[in-house]
């Protein structure tokens, strides 16, 4: 991770990434959800996600106050991110393709779930975190627990592991995330200009990378 100063830039990526570590979650949440019983679990994760979306908001609004971030060229999210992305949207059908042609259809959220996480690996260098490294083996994990507990038997973890799991991992890097970029934030808002000099953190890592500009 390269040292440089902390800058609104920094603060759109940190919130751009923790939007979609919120909505994807959620998205897990409520299908592990809807399997089960009554609205309980529903509501949670609305609960949940409502909170999670007001904390990215009001960091932003924190942010207001820091320097402009760079330009354009400086967005982490370019070339090697969109190949991430494509790859994994590959993965996704041709895997769920395939096992739904050798009738093991019960697999395929674990196989999201792991694909998903195999494609943030990429993103530890690409955002100057190793945070996402810690992301990519919690899903890829989850994914591989899913599928041993389902072989065990238990049918249900199927469904419930990948989706409250993974939206678990998911829940919590948003918010390791927003802490680290929160307490920047107001580092750099009680110091002179003079000393100020924080490095770039990501959200679904560490509130920003090394490379940003405002997953």
């Amino acid at each position: 991770m390269s040292d440089e100063q902390f800058t609104k830039g920094h603060v759109i990526t940190l919130m751009i990434t923790s939007l979609i570590g919120v909505g994807f979650g959620t998205g897990w949440w409520f299908s592990a959800a809807t399997a089960l019983a009554g609205p309980a679990a529903v509501v949670l994760g609305v609960v949940i996600a409502v909170c999670l979306v007001g904390w990215v908001l009001r960091v932003g609004r924190s942010g207001r106050q820091l320097p402009p971030g760079g330009g354009r060229a400086d967005s982490p999210f370019g070339k090697t991110y969109g190949i991430a992305v494509l790859l994994m949207v590959v993965g996704i059908f041709a895997g769920s393709r395939l096992l739904t042609l050798v009738e093991l259809p019960q697999a395929i959220p674990a196989w999201v779930l792991f694909v998903v996480g195999a494609h943030f690996a990429p993103f530890a260098r690409l955002f100057g975190s190793t945070r996402f490294l810690w992301l990519a083996a919690a899903l890829c994990g989850t994914g591989v627990l899913a599928v041993v507990l389902g072989v065990a038997g238990l049918a249900a973890a199927w469904r419930l592991v990948p989706g409250f799991g993974g939206a678990a991992v998911l829940w919590t890097t948003v918010v390791a995330g927003l802490l680290d970029g929160q307490s920047r934030v107001q580092s750099l808002l009680r110091a002179t200009p003079a000393n100020v000099d924080v490095r770039f953190a990501s959200p679904i890592s560490s509130p920003v990378s090394g490379r940003h500009s405002g997953r």
